[in-house]
């Protein structure tokens, strides 16, 4: 055995820790490694030359194919949340592996090895230059050392004449063999040159399973008692919104204010009719991929995530924090072959039903092979939506007949009407360019008439104006003309013209070019006279309820 087991760049401790991941840029986890690493290099200067390999050995990062890797969960952690990481880390800890140079070596799990010599050892006793000259030899071994010292226990160190011993307590023994055994059945060391492998041990589902499993802690009473371990309290409570209405009605908006603007916890996803179930979720792809201390690229197919899986495994990794995967338009797509087997996981665990830190997960989990790997690390893990992540739908009612949503899709959400106020609208009051109407006005009035002109028409008011269809800039002569007007020509007063326009307009082009030419009040010119009669007089009753005084015929 001749391999060095550790980096010799520092202790691997706390505050090297914390300081490595100072060092990671903000969404990392979407660059390529070469972008991540160069990043890192001009933050920490030297950072690719060492710094980086004690980063890999403990897991922090992978980048051992088409883009860059990190353990974003530990951004999370508190101090001891850290602390526990490093014992995670240390006690499933193989060496040689992908970082650690090494001829023929076969890899030990050293602290599963070393744990077996001392069990072994007459007065579960062993020096440890005796066990570092038979399984490991190589150098650092000052730094492997302190490592014992500080996440082995039940192992324990003291200097006897200068020698260093290392022992565990008769009491500690049976811990011990029950430990191993649960290292060497749940962390196998699998593929000892896969960087890839070896990232994903130290992923946040094994870190759970490392601890929800063996490690304790005093119990609450003071009396001693050993309690399961407990982990990063996960936000609860996450549902499945529709959010639908007229176009522009403020739908998104609602989304901005009252749920997420922060680009970090949003995913954003606009169905169409040719989006796919691959295109959700996520599908194998060739990459060109060149590795690192590798000259070429070489073709791969790798899995690469879609929308759902990036948000799952993002909700998944942070439970402290409530992610939002939106789908914007989500009629527009075939949403339940989009969803596929993913429509099962939006059946949601609800209060009074389930306990109150499980409200807002899946109630049942799905098998899928290459979301279960990207996620948790494990191909064979159920998959399911976590409490913490939401997912926002928008639907445009006067879009509906481009895909139904049939009723057992819709069972699994939970609707909500945007009503749509346009006198509510933060620009309301804002008069449209060439005329003396306001915004408001004339949507609320232009409203009333599209109801009226089309009472027998199933579906007519979802072709109202909403709130925010026209912005306060597209009030311009050029925009709302191309914008608004169209609409109304084309959609909302398609089947009765007459209704709102000049019976003198023959097309579309003729009402645009009108419009833009008019000396006057530019809706005056295009409107018939009893459609802005009562425009002006909706735009008087305004005025006077607003203590003005303004004068339109």
């Amino acid at each position: 055995m001749a391999f060095t087991p550790l980096a010799r760049f520092r202790n691997f401790t706390l505050d090297n820790l914390k300081a490595l991941l100072e060092i990671y840029p903000d969404m990392a986890g979407n660059m390529s490694w070469q972008e991540a690493v160069d990043g890192m290099d001009a933050a920490a200067p030297g950072y690719k030359r060492t710094a980086y390999q004690q980063a890999c050995q403990l897991g922090l990062e992978d980048r051992g194919r088409d883009g860059f890797r990190m353990q974003s969960y530990l951004y999370t952690f508190a101090d001891d949340k850290l602390q526990q990481y490093l014992e995670f880390w240390f006690k499933t800890y193989f060496a040689p592996n992908p970082y650690v140079k090494s001829q023929a070596d076969e890899p030990i799990l050293i602290y599963c090895t070393l744990a077996g010599e001392i069990l072994q050892a007459e007065s579960h006793t062993v020096q440890y230059y005796d066990f570092l000259d038979a399984y490991i030899g190589g150098g650092s071994d000052d730094i492997l050392l302190n490592a014992i010292k500080w996440y082995a226990s039940p192992i324990k160190y003291r200097k006897e004449n200068g020698v260093h011993v290392l022992y565990v307590e008769e009491e500690d023994c049976g811990r011990l063999r029950e430990e191993i055994e649960f290292i060497e059945q749940n962390f196998p060391i699998g593929n000892a040159a896969s960087r890839e492998e070896f990232f994903d041990r130290y992923t946040f589902g094994n870190f759970c399973k490392f601890f929800g499993i063996s490690q304790r802690i005093p119990g609450e009473n003071g009396a001693g008692e050993e309690t399961p371990e407990r982990l990063p309290k996960r936000e609860t409570g996450a549902e499945n919104i529709l959010l639908y209405g007229v176009p522009g009605a403020g739908k998104s908006h609602k989304i901005r204010n009252e749920y997420c603007s922060d680009e970090r916890y949003i995913e954003r996803v606009v169905f169409h009719p040719d989006y796919t179930y691959s295109d959700f979720t996520g599908q194998i792809l060739p990459r060109l991929i060149k590795k690192e201390g590798e000259t070429e690229e070489k073709l791969q197919y790798v899995f690469t995530a879609g929308p759902f899986t990036r948000m799952l495994k993002k909700a998944e990794a942070d439970p402290g924090n409530k992610y939002y995967l939106i789908i914007e338009e989500i009629n527009r797509g075939n949403a339940p072959a989009i969803f596929g087997e993913i429509f099962q996981l939006l059946d949601r665990k609800e209060e009074d039903i389930y306990p109150a830190d499980r409200v807002g997960e899946s109630v049942y989990g799905i098998s899928s092979y290459d979301i279960a790997r990207e996620v948790y690390g494990d191909e064979n893990h159920p998959v399911r939506i976590p409490s913490n992540m939401f997912v926002l739908a928008t639907m445009n009612t006067a879009d509906q007949n481009v895909f139904t949503l049939d009723t057992a899709f819709q069972r699994r959400w939970h609707p909500q009407h945007i009503e749509n106020d346009v006198m509510a609208a933060a620009h309301a009051d804002c008069k449209i360019a060439g005329s003396d109407i306001s915004w408001g006005v004339f949507a609320a009035e232009i409203n009333k008439l599209v109801l009226d002109s089309s009472a027998d028409i199933a579906g007519a008011e979802d072709k109202r104006l909403g709130a925010y269809f026209a912005a306060k800039k597209e009030l311009e002569a050029d925009r709302f003309s191309e914008k608004v007007l169209k609409y109304l020509w084309d959609d909302a007063f398609k089947m009765d013209r007459d209704a709102i326009f000049g019976d003198s307009f023959k097309s579309l082009e003729d009402v645009i070019k009108t419009y833009k030419a008019a000396g006057g009040d530019r809706l005056e010119a295009v409107l018939t006279r009893e459609v802005y009669r009562k425009l002006a007089a909706a735009m008087r009753r305004s005025s006077a309820a607003s203590g003005g005084a303004e004068d339109i015929l």
